[in-house]
């Protein structure tokens, strides 16, 4: 129990924690397993089934990859972070255990969110890591990792309010909640994180509107977007950033930023996909065509990026179509799930597939350590839970 709680707050820890924390779970994967395992848990076998798929598929396209060997299983290896979505829910031995270490999971973002409140109010903690985080409040990585993990602890403390802290935390669940969505969208400059948190506060209140009324749930972001504009002076130039790179990029093809390095990354994936659309050029092969068709248009710096920074181009460029599929089909698995718990276990699930896939637009989600082993550990944590109180294992 103490190991798993580990994993839990390893990836709010930074990088290095979080991959001594998947260490621990896959080490204590394959004592407990061997020992304990008498079958496949029904209620998830699908997702067990998918991501093992989608895993062997991605070894076996090391095979054609463009690249050698050794970085190619390197690159494998790092989709296959999938696998640590069924390990947890097979280790994780009952319902009140998977509860116990989800509250450790979450515990972990809260005290990096404190944390980065006391860097808003001018006090640098003795276990603040980040670079530059006086000026990007991040604690331990990047202040994009953050600003999306903390979008993500947002739903969590909000769809699990009356429970993460007890009876009678509820209120405090909903302030942390709230102070965690004006820390992301007022301070931190994450715009992904942005984007996940209007993501999901459309989610929570689709939930809300009457059947009758739930269209208009469409208006919700487009009414959020606006309200924080007018509000927030830094999340109002952020976003006005954005729209100038986009136009540097369109009419200059100035790469030289942030959205123009990723409009070039993903405009030569879509060239590269077109040449090999079904099975793709093998695991770890993007960089590799990357440098093979940018034709001079990337900044230097760029050369050496191994990733597209979006992670459903990724999985299409390194397995194609079927690559991309496959990536899907786990994600929709995942949801399918969620449809069978109770109320605030389902909402907290499908918020963090849907965090996943509104940041995977704009970043390789999965494929990176800290960010990919924050979402594995969640979507594993979350799935660990059971409509009927009890794993079947």
């Amino acid at each position: 129990m103490g190991l798993l709680c580990f994993v839990a707050i390893s990836p709010s820890l930074g990088t290095a924690v979080a991959a001594i924390g998947r260490l621990v779970l896959y080490l204590l994967a394959l004592v407990l397993l061997p020992l304990g395992l008498k079958g496949i848990p029904q209620d998830r076998k699908t997702i067990t089934t998918l991501v093992l798929i989608a895993c062997a598929y991605m070894a076996v396209s090391v095979l054609w990859s463009d690249v050698d060997v050794t970085s190619a299983l390197l690159a494998w290896s790092r989709h296959a972070r999938l696998l640590t979505i069924p390990i947890l829910y097979y280790v994780i031995t009952s319902e009140s255990q998977a509860r116990t270490i989800l509250k450790a999971y979450t515990y972990a973002q809260v005290f990096v969110v404190l944390t980065s409140w006391l860097l808003v109010l001018g006090v640098r903690a003795p276990w603040v890591t980040a670079l530059h985080a006086d000026d990007t409040y991040a604690v331990f990585g990047s202040y994009l990792e953050q600003s999306i993990s903390q979008g993500v602890l947002m739903a969590l403390l909000w769809h699990q309010r009356d429970s993460i802290f007890g009876p009678r935390g509820r209120n405090v669940a909903i302030a942390l909640s709230c102070a965690t969505l004006v820390l992301t969208l007022g301070f931190l400059p994450g715009r992904s994180g942005y984007m996940v948190v209007l993501g999901l506060i459309t989610l929570a209140v689709l939930h809300e509107i009457p059947k009758r009324y739930k269209w208009t749930a469409v208006l919700v972001p487009f009414l959020a977007l606006a309200i924080v504009g007018a509000t927030s002076s830094h999340f109002r130039a952020r976003m006005m950033q954005v729209s100038t790179e986009i136009a540097g990029f369109t009419s200059k093809t100035n790469t030289d930023t942030s959205s123009g390095e990723r409009l070039l990354y993903w405009q030569i994936s879509g060239i590269a996909i077109a040449e090999k659309p079904v099975f793709g050029f093998g695991a770890g092969s993007w960089n590799h065509e990357y440098r093979r068709l940018e034709n001079g248009r990337a900044i230097p710096g760029s050369l050496s990026v191994d990733n597209p920074h979006q992670l459903f181009l990724l999985w299409t460029v390194d397995g194609g179509v079927i690559g991309l599929t496959l990536l899907c089909a786990v994600l929709a698995s995942l949801w399918w799930y969620s449809r069978k718990l109770p109320v605030p276990d389902r909402l907290s699930l499908q918020a963090m597939v849907a965090a996943l896939v509104i940041s995977g637009m704009f970043n390789s989600m999965i494929y990176g350590i800290g960010m990919g082993d924050f979402f594995c550990i969640g979507l594993g944590l979350l799935a660990a839970l059971s409509a009927t109180g009890s794993q079947n294992v």
